[in-house]
């Protein structure tokens, strides 16, 4: 419902806004992207070489597909005060499936991606409609629809923004789901407070579920509520030493269940100038996970940050009832402690980076197999800038299972190659 009113102001707005042509063609921008991704793994599922996995229906899971986005975006202002955005976008996905089945997405259409209006009023400003929220680096907000993998991240969301010389603070809500509104609903909504004063960030958010929703693999996502109280340091220069520090404490309820988390990351490189640019990383996260001898629930609530940010294989084990930590697990980053190492350096047109990621669990007796070793992560990404707009990524991964998972648990890999094009 959020989505009617920006398109109803936009409409009105360049309809009727006073001004010549010149002024409103300097008012205007327009844009797009095509972005055509080519993914493929094996094992990422279930861990298994042979066999179907669990997800339903059965089946190995070996993909091979192309994923194909498309975008394109206009933004106006034909006031001072007011601020419009939208963009239209799709993803069609194509390719192999398991046992040589094809795959294509039922959702491919052109769909409203973004859609919002902006009144600013001084020092404060509204927006509300259809929008993309990310802060810091996306440990809590980020993917408001992952259900659609990487073809969208938007919230329906209203926020109120009050910006002062010594910093920020954002108001927002952001209606994820309503129940009765036709499909299964699940009455789920997410309210905070985020303030940022020169490196530091501090917030506040909510996150409530009216029920518990259950996916086709049998992932449970359980009903209750989570508060997260957190701050985040950082320093960005563009050479030189940066940083980042983030943690966050959570209560409230799982499933009936008392509910106490926490977790954090933090990361620390140094990039060197000339046409090398060397650059190193070190960096650790750790994200509780539940313990099943106690009576609450301790496993780390991810918000809406279930994107690839650690992996973009593991991922993929979120979701499988074979690698996956209990039956009423999340499905999202949890029980998770890791360290990794990543040296960097410029290529002709572009960047190489190589990292190693030693994972384990926060808690060890709640896995497939017996021990809290998760395994050994190694990743390889080569950017490439092809100018005037033309960018291309080159990723792969290779994951070998750890004594957290069963015994007869396999090697994973994932590939991807990547070209887009922005207008």
């Amino acid at each position: 419902m959020l989505v009617h009113i920006p398109l109803f102001l936009a409409l009105l707005g360049l309809l009727s806004a006073p001004c010549s042509s010149d002024v409103c063609a300097s008012d205007l921008a327009f844009g797009g992207e095509l972005r055509l991704r080519a993914e493929g793994f094996d094992n990422a599922l279930d861990l298994e070489d042979t066999g179907a996995d669990s997800t339903a229906p059965p089946r190995n899971d070996a993909y091979e597909y192309l994923r194909l986005r498309s975008r394109i975006w206009m933004k106006a202002s034909p006031h001072a005060w007011l601020t419009m955005f939208f963009r239209l976008g799709n993803e069609f996905r194509f390719g192999r499936g398991p046992n040589a089945s094809g795959v294509k997405d039922a959702e491919s259409k052109m769909s409203l991606d973004n859609g919002w209006a902006q009144i600013a009023l001084g020092p404060t400003s509204l927006a509300f409609g259809r929008m993309d929220l990310q802060y810091g680096e996306g440990f809590l907000l980020f993917d408001g629809t992952p259900a659609d993998g990487s073809s969208s991240s938007w919230f329906d969301a209203v926020k109120l923004s009050i910006v002062r010389p010594m910093g920020h603070v954002d108001l927002l809500f952001a209606q994820i789901d309503e129940e009765g509104f036709g499909g299964a609903g699940r009455d789920e909504a997410c309210f905070g407070v985020y303030g940022v004063r020169g490196a530091m960030e501090t917030y506040v958010l909510r996150r409530t579920k009216g029920q518990s929703t259950t996916t086709l693999s049998g992932t449970v996502h359980p009903r209750g509520n989570t508060t997260a109280i957190g701050a985040r340091v950082s320093r960005s220069p563009v050479s030189g030493i940066t940083y980042a520090v983030e943690g966050a404490y959570q209560r409230g309820i799982a499933d009936g269940a008392d509910r106490e988390g926490y977790g954090g990351y933090c990361r620390l490189a140094w990039r060197g100038g000339g046409a090398v640019s060397p650059g190193v990383e070190l960096g650790a996260v750790y994200l509780t996970g539940d313990d099943p001898e106690t009576d609450g629930y301790e496993g780390w609530d991810g918000f809406y940050a279930e994107w690839p940010k650690y992996s973009d294989l593991l991922v993929y084990t979120l979701y499988d009832n074979t690698t996956r930590i209990t039956p009423n697990e999340p499905g999202t980053w949890t029980n998770l402690v890791g360290g990794w190492v990543e040296l960097g350096a410029a290529i002709p047109h572009g960047r190489l980076a190589i990292r190693c990621t030693p994972l384990g669990a926060a808690v060890a007796d709640n896995g497939p197999g017996s021990g809290s070793r998760r395994g050994l992560l190694l990743a390889a990404r080569a950017d490439l800038d092809l100018g005037d707009g033309v960018q291309s990524q080159l990723l792969g991964e290779y994951f070998d299972p750890g004594d957290f998972y069963a015994s007869s648990a396999d090697l994973a890999l994932y590939g991807r190659w990547q070209l887009t094009a922005r207008f």
